[in-house]
């Protein structure tokens, strides 16, 4: 009987930690401008409402949310071509566009039969020589596509030869030796290791030996001859080429006795 008579007061003890435990685990959050307000629900014997804010300083915007750190042509990147130049300043790149209206070529730059250099310069002022190498690809590109006729009104008067040698240096070989001389490294310095595998001269013996020589000049002359896939049928090519009048001479003897050189 008296545990029975305690267990209501046991109850009601349980019930109202249970209540304030529910009291403290209940939050409101709720963001307002620079500043958020967190309520917190009281635990206290009169069950006060205890509000507290707490200042929230505004983030710096990301550089993605800005667009980038860099303006105007620098944010196109490295080596971009005329067109992304322009969308990163906000012009218009429907006039940048090479078109052939009338028979005749025309592009913003392109007057009176040769390129306006001093339109290639870029915002230091210095003459941008690729841009002008990529614009006239795109003007012979174009008119292979779309022949028109030459006419002595309108005279084709810019030569390649104005631009400098070693800006079509820097263009397209100096890429091609850096791709050689990486393929050449790679490869050699495997063979050598096969080399060295197989005889037990280390890397630096080898530069003296006849076998070390023999692999540094197969290495070099095999990348210099092979440069792509597509040399192995350009080699093939060139091999039926030089073969095929001997097939054919030998193929139109076929079926008949050839006299001998005695007669």
């Amino acid at each position: 009987m008296a545990c029975l008579n305690q267990c209501p007061a046991v109850h009601a003890r349980a019930s109202s930690a249970s209540l304030k435990g529910a009291a403290f685990s209940r939050t409101t959050r709720a963001v307002r401008g620079p500043t958020r307000t967190v309520t917190h629900a009281g635990a206290a014997e009169n069950n006060t409402v205890n509000t507290a804010t707490i200042e929230k300083k505004d983030r710096k915007a990301s550089p993605l949310l800005r667009g980038g750190t860099l303006q105007g042509e620098a944010a196109a990147g490295k080596d971009a071509s005329d067109k992304f130049k322009a969308m990163a300043a906000g012009e218009s790149t429907a006039s940048l566009q090479p078109q052939v209206v009338d028979g005749k070529f025309t592009e913003p730059r392109w007057k009176e039969g040769r390129w306006v250099l001093e339109s290639f310069r870029d915002s230091k002022g210095n003459m941008d020589w690729d841009a002008v190498i990529t614009a006239e690809m795109t003007r012979r590109r174009m008119l292979e596509g779309n022949p028109i006729p030459s006419v002595n009104e309108d005279p084709v008067r810019f030569d390649t030869s104005e631009i400098p040698w070693w800006a079509w240096v820097r263009r397209f070989h100096l890429p091609e030796a850096e791709k050689l001389n990486g393929r050449a490294a790679m490869l050699g310095y495997f063979l050598a290791l096969g080399v060295d595998k197989l005889t037990g001269v280390g890397l630096l013996d080898q530069q003296e030996s006849f076998l070390g020589k023999v692999v540094l000049h197969v290495a070099v002359f095999g990348v210099l001859l092979f440069r792509t896939t597509g040399d192995f049928n350009k080699y093939k090519n060139l091999f039926d080429e030089a073969t095929f009048y001997d097939k054919q001479w030998k193929a139109s003897w076929e079926g008949q006795v050839r006299p001998s050189e005695k007669e």
